[in-house]
This record gives structure tokens, sequence and C-alpha cells, in this order.
């Protein structure tokens, strides 16, 4: 099974000495809005906004997804955190918390960004599926009114229907309005369908998923609690082992890491 990978935000320049085009007052004023870390704004939170952007900065800059689980905490994928080498390929070094922040909101820009100040890896992980887990802590606590996801460490329901979202695209990179930059960036999305397999340290689900989407909640829709996330995925696969193929994630039970995340909760 392919890794669902992040994507890099992509910037086009006409060469050496391009000048950005003059914003408007209001889309400057947006922007400096949406990218001051750790402005939270009240008043901005809808009901999906507890699906979050995990972003990376540097020289490794890309994107996965996330969801809140506490105030101040996001599940994630442990890939995510982890440096990657001059061919842009995972290493086993996890990057420190000032290289990565959580971005909220559904749309292409978010409303409020947050640093984070600590990471928790699950121990064990060694670029496998069961311990494809993090954990992070806010440098704050998001508003109170931003959604938080609850968590399940039962074993599901494989008659259930499972909800994946996340931020993942396969889109090419688009023109952000009233400018001539060139973003690889995409809304929120929601995808469902069935558990395909689930033993005691993974699960798979029969759900679309695309570079972006590492880290993304799998939510019972019975319930709404998260049984587990995005660490890889494939969009078409031949029939196998009596699989039909077709596209499916898999990710971690979250029972696996049960003592990481909850000692992280506690920070």
């Amino acid at each position: 099974m392919g890794r669902i990978c992040f994507f890099a935000l992509v910037v086009a320049t006409a060469g050496c000495d391009y000048t950005a085009p003059r914003l408007s007052f209001a889309v400057e004023q947006r922007i400096l809005r949406e990218t001051t870390l750790d402005d939270l704004p009240t008043g901005q939170a809808t009901a999906g906004d507890a699906i979050v952007r995990v972003t990376r900065t540097g020289r490794a800059a890309g994107s996965c997804s996330g969801a809140m689980i506490g105030p101040r905490h996001v599940l994630t994928a442990e890939h995510c955190m982890m440096k990657l080498d001059a061919t842009r390929e995972l290493t086993s070094i996890e990057i420190v918390p000032g290289d990565v922040h959580v971005e909220l909101g559904g749309d292409y820009l978010p409303w409020g960004r947050v640093g984070v100040r600590e990471v928790h890896g699950c121990p064990g992980y060694m670029d496998d599926i069961e311990h494809d887990v993090a954990v992070l802590v806010l440098s704050r606590p998001v508003p109170g009114e931003v959604p938080i996801l609850e968590l399940s460490f039962a074993i599901p329901d494989m008659a259930g229907v499972f909800e994946l979202g996340g931020f993942g695209t396969n889109v090419k990179p688009k023109m952000m309005p009233d400018t001539d930059w060139m973003i690889s960036s995409t809304t929120r999305h929601l995808h469902t369908g069935p558990i395909v397999t689930a033993n005691a340290g993974f699960l798979a689900v029969r759900i679309p998923g695309a570079p972006g989407d590492s880290g993304g909640p799998i939510v019972d829709t019975a319930n709404g609690r998260i049984i587990g996330f995005v660490s890889r995925g494939r969009t078409d696969a031949a029939a196998k082992d009596g699989d039909r193929g077709g596209p499916l994630v898999a990710g971690p039970r979250l029972l696996t890491c049960k003592k990481t995340i909850e000692e992280a909760l506690a920070r």
C-alpha cells in the first residue's frame, strides 16, 4: 500500500527579479491575520473544525491532516513528524516542535494558526502502521467553540459506516485570488465507507485517500468517535487475496499507542 504523503506549498516566480503584485488592503490584512502564529480569533469555528491541517515549515515544507482531541491536543501520524532527506524521503529523525504548526478552518486559507509546544510520538515506531501515532501539544488552547473529537479504543463495528476527514488532494496547484501566486492547497473534505480489515494493530477502510490525508481521522458515524486515522493509502489496486481492489486507506488502532495518547493528553 502506498503511503499518503504530504504536499508542499508551491510559489511560482517569473525569474530572479520577480516582484509580487500589490494586493488590495483587505486581502493583505486577511493574509496577515491568517498567517500570524497563535492568532486564534473567537467566533470563527464551524462544526467540522475538529479536523485540522498539520503544516510543516522550512526545507521539508508540506502538510498532513489531524484531529483535535483536546483543547490543546492534536492527533496525527508520526510519519508526518519525521524529517526528510535531500531527496524528500522520510528519515528516522523527528522534527522539532518549532518546525510544525496547526491551522484551523476548512477553507484553503485558515482562520487561525497555532504553534506546537511538544511532539509525543509512539515508542517503537519503525515506519510501520501500528505505531504511526503522534500527539501534538499546542502552544495555547484553541477557542472553546472549536469541536473536540472523542477517541475509541474499542474494536470497531465491522458493519459500521466510517468517515474520513482530511485535506489531501491530487489537484494541481491553482492561482490564489488577486495574486500571481500558485498554491497547492485544498479545502477540507469528507468521505465515507466500510471497514475491510480490523485487527489488534491496524484497520483498513474502503475510502479514497490522497496526499495530505495522512493523520486525517477515521470516525465511526454511529457515535462520532475516532477509531483510527490515515497512515497509508491507495487510490487503485489490482484484486489480490480476495480483495476487490479500489480505493483504500489504512491506519493504526489507537489501542496500540494508548499510553502515549493518554500521557500526552495529561500535558
